[in-house]
């Protein structure tokens, strides 16, 4: 069950991005969508299917329906080899289809897992193994890529060389 576009808007947003090395080949990535944005609780659509590492997880912000968090862990047997060619990009915000949460501050669990992997100076993470995005959606350094109006991944771009670094260390 992946998750829905049910629009976009064009908001300016600034990210915060954060690369935390837990343990020597475990790195933690958070990434905040909107950082002027503060709100305590979101509804959570989480991938479960990774085997020693905590799910990612992205939260969902009802007060507009957008992606305001994305938390991920990635280890060195979460990266594959794949080819990506780019997508037709626009710019801004998707607004997600509330109707899979049930109640407020609520987790949806989804038993998949997820791949990374790095294109030039982009690091994509794919929720579906064959990454072959319509449409991608750019808002500051994150890019939430979309299949079928369904939610398929997302990347951070314009890596910096500390990031990758960061990267290249597990």
């Amino acid at each position: 069950m992946l998750l829905k576009r049910d629009s976009s808007e064009n908001f300016s947003v600034k990210n915060e991005i954060c690369m935390e090395k837990v343990v020597d080949d475990l790195l933690m990535i958070s990434v905040r969508v909107n950082s002027k944005k503060r709100q305590a609780y979101y509804d959570y659509w989480r991938l479960t299917k990774t085997i020693g590492i905590p799910p990612l997880e992205v939260g969902i912000d009802r007060t507009n329906d957008t992606i305001q968090t994305i938390v991920f862990y990635v280890d060195s047997t979460s990266f594959k080899e794949t080819k990506f060619n780019g997508t037709t990009e626009n710019t801004g915000l998707i607004i997600i289809d509330p109707s899979i949460f049930k109640k407020e501050n609520d987790y949806v669990d989804v038993n998949s897992s997820y791949f990374v992997f790095c294109n030039d100076n982009e690091f994509i993470c794919s929720f579906v193994s064959d990454f072959d995005p319509d449409v991608a959606y750019k808002a500051d350094r994150v890019k939430v890529f979309l299949k079928s109006n369904k939610v398929v991944g997302f990347s951070i771009v314009d890596l910096t060389s500390r990031e990758i670094r960061k990267l290249k260390s597990i």
